[in-house]
């Protein structure tokens, strides 16, 4: 991620490319949202690239620990958010940029067999602290985006 197209989505949102961003449930387990377009992303995500670097850095270290369970009845390459469940995440999409009539919500694609859990493992506060916390609880399914503030 450039300073240019961070600036970019703190201007104008995700309309130029697809953003993923992370963040907690209340229960401690991850999640992965694609954003694109006008998709509403949680303030305290664009408050700090260099929280976004490192949170980013860890997601794409962490290994494949379980299998990936599709949660949408939908066609397509969900590959990526298959990648992210198989790392234990649930895998959300901002879909309504594709409806005539918005759910206005993240719709759950993937969800890991066995979820990763932050708060159980042995990760620093510091970590824990910069990342968002959403009052919701991700095994539930799609989150609605009022859920985002």
């Amino acid at each position: 991620m450039t300073t240019e197209i961070w600036d970019e989505i703190l201007k104008y949102g995700a309309y130029s490319q697809e953003f993923d961003w992370f963040a907690l449930d209340k229960k401690g387990y991850l999640g992965a949202f694609t954003a694109v377009m006008n998709a509403p992303i949680p303030v305290k995500i664009k408050s700090s690239l260099k929280d976004y670097i490192q949170i980013t850095h860890f997601i794409d270290a962490l290994p494949k620990i379980t299998v990936s369970l599709l949660s949408t009845s939908e066609n397509g390459n969900f590959s990526s958010w298959v990648s992210y469940a198989e790392k234990g995440l649930f895998a959300f999409d901002f879909q309504d940029i594709h409806r005539k009539d918005p759910k206005n919500q993240y719709d759950l694609i993937a969800r890991p067999l066995v979820p990763l859990n932050l708060r159980t493992m042995n990760i620093p506060s510091s970590f824990l602290d910069n990342m968002t916390t959403l009052n919701c609880e991700f095994e539930k399914g799609d989150l609605k985006t009022e859920n985002l503030l």
